[in-house]
C-alpha cells in the first residue's frame, strides 16, 4: 500500500481546511439568556432544563444543548432583571428563525415553599414555541432572552397529589430593543382590607401586564385571548413603608398595568374571579424606561 508523500498529505490538510471554512462560514451564532418572573412567597423552582430548541421558517427544529454542568436552574435567581446565560454563541444554519422554547427533562424538577417543603415538578408536553422573527445571515450573531412566566406555567397537578405541573408560558425579547417599565403602588391601597384580607402584607399582590390601552383585566387562563402576557411581584421594601414592582423586559407597545391582591390564587388551567384594585395605561419605547404609579 503506497503511503501518502508529504506534499499529498498538505494538499489534503489544506482541502479539509478550506471545506471546513466553507461550511463554517455559512452558519450564524445565537446565545439565549433565561429570565423568569416571580412566584409569590414560593422560595425555589428548581427546573432541570436540557436546552433550547428554535424553529426555522420552514418548521424545522434545530435542538441547542444548555452550557453549564448544573443539573437544574433556580429561575427565582433571575428575576428583576438578572438573567443566566442558557446558550453562549452556538453555531446556526443561516436563515430565518419565528418560534423559541426551552427543552426540560423528564424528571428532577422541583418547587420549594418559604417553609422548605419540597415538591416534584411534572412537565406537561413539550412547551410551545414563543414567536420569534431573526433573520440570521452568514457569520451573523443574536442575543435572544427568554422569560418564563412561572406564575401563568405552575400550578398544584390534578393527577398526582403533592407533585406540581409545568406547562410553560414564554416570551422571548431582543434585550437591544426592549423596555422596562418600574413603579410603585399607593401604600395605603396596599394596606387596605380589600388587598390584605387578613393576610401578611403584599401577600398575593402582584401586578399583570396585558398588550394593549384600557384593557379590561383578568386572570390568566390557558389558550384564552386577553389574558396577560407578564407578572410582577409587589416588593414590600424594608420598612413596609413602600412598595415596588418591576418589568424588566418588555417589548414596545402599549400596555394595560393592573394591581391584584388574589395572584396566589390565579390557576392558570381554570377560570378565576379575581379582583383588580388599580390599573393604568403606558406606552413603552424600545431601550425606553417608564415608570407607573398605582393608585386607587
Amino acid at each position: 500500500m503506497r503511503m501518502p508523500t508529504a506534499i499529498e498529505r498538505l494538499r489534503d490538510s489544506a482541502l479539509a481546511a478550506a471545506l471546513l471554512a466553507l461550511l463554517t462560514g455559512c452558519e450564524a451564532r445565537v446565545s439565549v439568556d433565561l429570565a423568569a418572573s416571580g412566584h409569590g412567597s414560593t422560595d425555589e423552582v428548581n427546573l432541570a432544563i436540557d436546552g433550547v430548541d428554535l424553529l426555522d421558517e420552514d418548521g424545522s427544529n434545530h435542538e441547542l444543548d444548555r452550557d453549564g454542568d448544573d443539573d437544574t436552574v433556580d429561575v427565582l435567581d433571575y428575576i428583576d432583571g438578572d438573567s443566566v446565560r442558557l446558550v453562549d454563541e452556538a453555531r446556526l444554519a443561516q436563515g430565518r428563525y419565528t418560534g423559541l422554547r426551552l427543552r426540560f427533562a423528564d424528571s428532577g424538577s422541583t418547587l420549594v415553599t418559604a417553609s422548605g417543603a419540597s415538591y416534584p415538578i411534572d412537565v406537561i408536553g413539550n412547551a410551545s414555541f414563543a414567536d420569534i422573527d431573526i433573520e440570521l445571515g452568514e457569520d451573523d450573531s443574536a442575543e435572544q432572552q427568554v422569560i418564563l412566566e412561572t406564575r401563568f406555567s405552575l400550578y398544584p397537578s390534578t393527577t398526582v397529589n403533592g407533585h406540581y405541573s409545568l406547562q410553560p408560558v414564554m416570551r422571548v425579547v431582543d434585550t437591544q430593543r426592549s423596555g422596562s417599565i418600574t413603579g410603585s403602588v399607593d401604600a395605603e391601597l396596599m394596606r387596605s382590607s380589600n388587598c390584605r384580607q387578613g393576610r401578611a402584607l403584599g401577600e398575593g399582590a402582584a401586578v399583570y401586564a396585558y398588550s394593549g390601552a384600557n384593557v379590561s383585566p383578568r386572570d390568566y387562563l390557558q389558550d384564552t385571548g386577553g389574558s396577560p402576557v407578564a407578572s410582577a411581584d409587589i416588593v414590600v421594601n424594608d420598612d413596609a413603608a413602600s412598595f415596588s414592582y418591576q418589568f424588566a423586559a418588555l417589548k414596545a407597545g402599549r400596555y394595560t398595568l393592573a394591581l391584584t391582591c388574589n395572584a396566589d390564587g390565579d390557576n392558570p388551567t381554570v377560570s378565576d374571579a379575581i379582583s383588580f384594585l388599580a390599573t393604568a395605561s403606558v406606552q413603552l419605547s424600545e431601550q425606553d424606561s417608564e415608570s407607573v404609579t398605582l393608585s386607587q
